[in-house]
């Protein structure tokens, strides 16, 4: 009996074939970018089977999963990130195949799953630009102009710390002139005391949502010294443990519509498991990205160390993920136009 929707030619199918099949089952569930990267990912597990004369996945075993795994770390000298990445990939694609009944169902199971510490790597931490852009679209079309939209889109746009995020007060916003004033104030303190007060530009767009979050959705309340928070809750000044849990929540690849595949993660019905997803970021790496995206849209490195509150030596040295050949390709485009 044929399997429905299978374009499989026999009963037991060249690792190349079953790729193509897995890929076209997961068309129009996942986005296109993770397609592509899960693409990539089994590429090199179609490789390793080309090279071992393995002609079929029927009676693949965890010992072959094991041997795969040890060659793929040496072979691509991956990082500890970049093997879970390979591995859960994997993972996926072997539970798919169990499914259909071309392995045995449980040996998705022999597939190890590489544990990471949140201080891996942690200073590299980031998000993609078409993930950040993905994830506002999410908000704009299902949590419109609500205090998590609000946040996400301002710490994205404004690039600040979260600290200068939950010192917003209402009356920082000038909805006339389109800025947001960034204050030093008692129990708000910025990070570089008055050095870093500032207004920060907004456009038409993030004005009109701010606007309506205002109108519809902030909750009416003051702080413990009588100031309307902009972030506000039925307690008073949100807390900055709660920006970080909305973070991690948001930037969890099931909320924008990606599989989610760190099993203790159940970000997308509850969201306090979401700082288990090892896909999940921390503000500081919504605010490290948000400065890589200005200077790639050629933003003058002055004008986003003024925007964003750091030095111009900090951002060259901390933030900026510019690659030597992006730098190049921006000098190039500058002196065409000369």
């Amino acid at each position: 009996m044929a399997i429905p929707g299978c374009t499989m030619t026999s009963r037991n199918p060249e690792p190349s074939e079953c790729q193509s099949m897995y890929l076209n089952s997961r068309e129009g569930e996942v986005r296109d970018s993770t397609l592509k990267t899960h693409e990539y990912r089994l590429n090199h597990f179609v490789r390793w089977c080309d090279q071992n004369n393995v002609e079929n996945l029927t009676n693949i075993d965890p010992i072959d999963i094991e041997q795969y795994k040890n060659w793929r770390r040496k072979d691509g000298d991956l990082s500890k990130s970049a093997l879970k990445g390979q591995l859960d990939t994997l993972r996926v694609f072997m539970r798919y195949l169990g499914r259909l009944g071309i392995v045995d169902s449980e040996l998705c199971e022999s597939v190890p799953s590489v544990k990471m510490k949140r201080s891996d790597e942690v200073n590299n931490r980031k998000i993609s630009e078409d993930n950040a852009q993905a994830i506002l679209e999410t908000l704009d079309r299902y949590h419109y102009a609500t205090v998590e939209h609000v946040w996400f889109l301002l710490a994205w746009r404004t690039s600040a710390r979260v600290g200068a995020l939950r010192a917003l007060d209402v009356d920082d916003y000038d909805p006339d002139n389109q800025f947001l004033y960034f204050r030093e104030r008692d129990g708000t303190q910025l990070k570089n005391g008055p050095s870093g007060e500032r207004p920060v530009a907004l456009s038409d767009e993030t004005c009109a949502i701010l606007d309506d979050y205002l109108q519809h959705h902030r909750v009416t309340n003051t702080d413990q010294h009588g100031r309307e928070p902009l972030f506000s809750s039925k307690q008073g000044r949100v807390h900055r443990n709660t920006m970080r849990r909305w973070c991690y929540t948001l930037t969890c690849p099931s909320f924008r519509g990606d599989e989610c595949e760190t099993e203790e993660c159940n970000s997308q019905s509850d969201g306090k498991t979401s700082h288990k997803c090892d896909d999940s970021v921390s503000p500081h790496a919504i605010r490290r990205a948000s400065i890589t995206h200005f200077l790639r849209k050629d933003m003058p490195e002055k004008m986003v160390s003024d925007r964003a509150d750091v030095s111009e030596d900090v951002l060259e040295k901390h933030y900026d993920k510019r690659s030597a050949e992006e730098k190049m390709e921006q000098r190039r485009a500058y002196l065409d136009n000369i």
